[in-house]
């Protein structure tokens, strides 16, 4: 099972807890997709799943994932066609993954910010979960969020759910917070729209933050900080 730890201190102790870092992503998805990996050799699949998700990324960047083939993925990755086939079944096999596994990190993410003890806790720590969760897959995040149009229907419908729940989980935890009295905005769902806003522009221009020589602590400090502003949270 893929999982996460609440309240982590910085990206770099997040990542050391963090299940899907490196080779433990692939050992999850040869554990949980039997129907599409085929290979019995562990340590075989999962060594082909990370070149083949990795180039899928990369040649998606560059012509999208509708006009990829099969055949790009063997002369990116010196993989033959039928350990191609052994590892995925079929293209559309890659997309469907990266949605499960963005969608159940989604669901994670907001699930343990809820097990904090008040709403502005709950609320940055849903926050600094999402982030960090988008700095280790950020290829999978900028895919899906690029690519979900490539997706068979059904799975179109839920990747757009997920963007929509965290959506609304952001702007419940603000409403409980005005509730409470310990935040006074009245745009709870314009500010849990914006948050989001700025967690999407890490993951989706990172070339453009490498520019400006942004460190990820710093832009994630800063969100927090404008959130808190627009919440009338004293800063002590």
């Amino acid at each position: 099972m893929l999982s996460c730890t609440a309240e982590p201190a910085s990206y770099e102790a997040f990542k050391k807890t963090f299940s899907c870092h490196g080779l433990k992503l692939y050992d999850y998805i040869f554990d949980n997709y039997p129907d599409v990996v085929q290979v019995k050799k562990r340590h075989v699949a999962t060594g082909n799943l990370k070149k083949l998700f990795e180039a899928a990324f990369k040649i998606s960047a560059k012509i999208g994932f509708h006009e990829m083939s099969l055949r790009d993925l063997c002369r990116e990755t010196n993989i033959s066609m039928g350990s191609v086939y052994t590892c995925i079944s079929r293209k559309d096999n890659l997309a469907i993954i990266v949605k499960d596994v963005v969608s159940q990190m989604a669901a994670q993410n907001i699930a343990a910010g809820r097990r904090e003890a008040d709403p502005l806790s709950r609320l940055e720590t849903t926050i600094r979960l999402h982030f960090y969760t988008s700095c280790v897959l950020q290829p999978w995040y900028s895919f899906l969020y690029m690519e979900t149009r490539s997706l068979p229907e059904p799975h179109q419908t839920e990747s757009k759910k997920i963007e929509a729940s965290t959506v609304s989980n952001f702007e419940s935890l603000i409403q409980s917070g005005v509730k409470e009295k310990l935040f006074v905005t009245p745009q709870a769902g314009f500010l849990a729209h914006s948050i989001l806003a700025l967690l999407q522009e890490w993951y989706l221009k990172p070339w453009k933050h490498k520019y400006q020589n942004r460190e990820s602590e710093d832009y994630l400090n800063n969100i927090l900080m404008m959130m808190r502003t627009m919440l009338g949270v004293r800063v002590v």
